[in-house]
């Protein structure tokens, strides 16, 4: 994306704002006016009143159109004008300056706003492959490229203008010095072309290495009892330290490209005034009669201030504009890209009631990578309690994140009832379908919302029935703050068992007609997984439960079971029927339930 083209779109965040763009560019023209006045009363004190000069300018009149006549009188209006267009310039600044940060912020936050929506519309294999570092950058800090564009942009629409007219004025009031004064405009022009670039390219360097290390953060502070647990403390911190030296090193370059930047922008300007005083005292001395001192003093107040100025700030707005280039493509570079699991335009709205789900000749792959999935045939009837049983990597879980649309298969299909997921709204679908996960998310938050985080506005009979399904709702009654009480940071307040009840009774509370539960008990002692068992058996046939577990007597009650290996599902069955196969599950079974080395007498299982 070219430099115009991303200022031109940071610019759309502020056409809301578009009155008060207007209105404070208003305001800086007026204070610009007031700037350009305030070099005349002195001028005229040192040529019309102290000197006397016979040759009395327009300018001079005017301002002493009103004056007393006496030359005490002159000294003290003048001396009230400065004052005055002083504070006019100072005041009205003021009142600029406010404009300017609200219309700065409100432009950051809608391009927050922006990207905070544009990252949870992006598909789960997204955020998998991008560090939660980089979205947290990229929303924080990224973003202020937008906000310092606007800035930038105003400076140089309202500098510009400065500029043309400050040329024009000059031209007329002295060619030669005007020429002279502009004659430094092609050394800023080489200057900026050159220093752009190099200014473009640290800047996106340092950018990536902030990023990098917020990751580091991140990652260590999520991590911390692991760090402390096997005594990292030290490599943690070596590792940070070693980001933030090269991070330091990164943002020391480019500022210190700024500092030559600015010393070429500095020597031209000095060589100009060099050249004006030069040239201008020259014809003060020997041309007295028609360019008076106050005259030269003016110029040289114009050349400093009303030419140069602009021409400085135009100046450093080019390496502004390429160090902020930087956070913007980062930021663009999140908003475009492209939404995989999305509505299509004719996505059917579904009303949440039991359905058959239907799996067909599904088959998944991630990011082009080998399959996980291979040609995967289930149908799961209303009411069913079903898992899917298997070593690790045999693609169970991978196959669960294909039901609420997490991903989409590679090929096959996945239908409720007739209608294939993929063109059934996507809001509507994730309402049939509940999760919980093997590391259920709880919010630092209270129990109450936490339950009711996917339906906030459940009823409190609602809410304590999911707590009572779940088996959550003993735990939760012996608190002191009972359903009010707040989770800490992980909910590590609260045991394994615990936070998995919790996590099925906030699956509950959505009233989903499907439950999917990955692994709900590979991480609990013998007693929880018993508490958990119980809890499952008791939703049994309330709702259709589907489930991933490596700890069988978890499904062992389950009305069908598939075994999974190589992505494909290798038996299907109850678990007596399994366990007579003598098959795969059988040789997971023995191991887990202490079974003969030899199956009872086979069971004929469903086709």
């Amino acid at each position: 994306m070219t430099l115009a083209r991303a200022y031109a779109r940071a610019a759309g965040y502020f056409r809301d704002d578009l009155g008060k763009v207007i209105f404070s560019t208003i305001l800086i023209g007026v204070t610009t006016l007031a700037s350009l006045a305030q070099p005349f009363p002195l001028a005229i004190l040192v040529d019309s009143v102290l000197q006397k000069k016979a040759r009395v300018p327009w300018t001079h009149r005017l301002f002493l159109h009103f004056a007393p006549s006496g030359t005490i009188g002159q000294i003290v209006l003048l001396a009230a004008i400065t004052l005055l267009l002083r504070l006019m310039q100072e005041l009205i600044g003021l009142w600029q300056g406010y404009y300017k940060i609200i219309i700065g912020f409100n432009g950051l936050l809608r391009v927050r706003s922006d990207l905070y929506r544009k990252l949870q519309e992006l598909s789960l294999g997204y955020h998998r492959s991008h560090a939660q570092g980089d979205a947290i950058y990229r929303v924080t800090y990224d973003t202020y490229g937008v906000l310092n564009a606007f800035n930038i942009l105003q400076t140089i629409f309202v500098n510009a203008i400065i500029l043309v007219c400050m040329c024009a004025i000059m031209l007329a009031m002295n060619w030669k010095l005007g020429l002279i004064a502009m004659g430094v405009m092609p050394v800023l022009f080489v200057t900026i072309k050159y220093y752009g670039k190099v200014l473009t390219t640290t800047a996106l360097r340092a950018a990536q290495l902030d990023t990098d290390m917020t990751s580091i953060v991140q990652r260590s502070v999520s991590a911390i009892s692991l760090v402390q647990a096997f005594g990292r403390e030290k490599d943690e911190y070596d590792r940070f330290n070693h980001s933030v030296s090269i991070s330091n090193r990164a943002w020391v370059k480019m500022h210190l490209q700024s500092l030559v930047y600015w010393l070429a922008i500095g020597s031209a300007f000095g060589l100009g005034v060099a050249l004006i005083v030069g040239a201008g005292g020259y014809q003060a001395w020997k041309h007295p009669s028609t360019f008076t001192v106050g005259e030269l003093w003016v110029f040289v107040q114009y050349t400093l201030v009303n030419l140069y100025d602009p021409l400085y700030k135009l100046s450093g707005s080019g390496a502004e504009m390429r160090k902020y280039l930087a956070g913007m493509l980062r930021v663009f570079e999140v908003l475009d890209t492209p939404v995989e699991i999305k509505d299509l335009p004719d996505a059917k709205l579904i009303e949440v009631r039991p359905r058959t789900l239907t799996l067909s000749d599904v088959s998944f792959a991630y990011a082009n990578g080998a399959p996980v999935l291979r040609d995967v045939s289930v149908t799961i009837e209303p009411g069913q309690m079903v898992a899917f049983v298997g070593p690790s990597g045999v693609g169970k879980s991978s196959l669960l994140s294909l039901l609420p649309r997490f991903y989409d298969p590679t090929s096959g299909q996945i239908r409720l009832d007739e209608d294939d997921i993929r063109h059934v709204r996507l809001r509507d679908l994730r309402k049939h379908v509940a999760l919980v996960l093997q590391d259920a998310a709880l919010l630092p938050t209270s129990i109450r919302e936490n339950i009711a985080y996917g339906r906030p506005d459940i009823g409190e009979r609602e809410l304590r029935e999911a707590a009572e399904l779940s088996g959550a709702a003993e735990f939760i009654d012996a608190m002191p703050d009972k359903y009010e009480s707040v989770l800490t940071e992980g909910a590590q307040n609260l045991s394994g068992g615990q936070r998995q009840r919790l996590a099925i009774a906030r699956a509950l509370a959505t009233e989903a007609p499907i439950l999917v539960l990955d692994e709900p008990t590979s991480a609990l002692d013998p007693q929880n997984e018993q508490m958990i068992t119980e809890t499952l058996r008791g939703l049994k046939r309330k709702r259709t439960m589907i489930l991933v577990s490596h700890r069988l007597s978890t499904v062992s009650d389950c009305d069908w079971i598939y075994v999974m290996e190589g992505g494909r599902i290798v038996e299907q069955g109850t678990h007596d029927a399994l366990v007579a196969q003598g098959g795969a599950y059988f040789r997971m079974a023995r191991h887990q339930f202490k079974l003969a080395d030899q199956p009872a007498e086979p069971v004929a299982s469903k086709a």
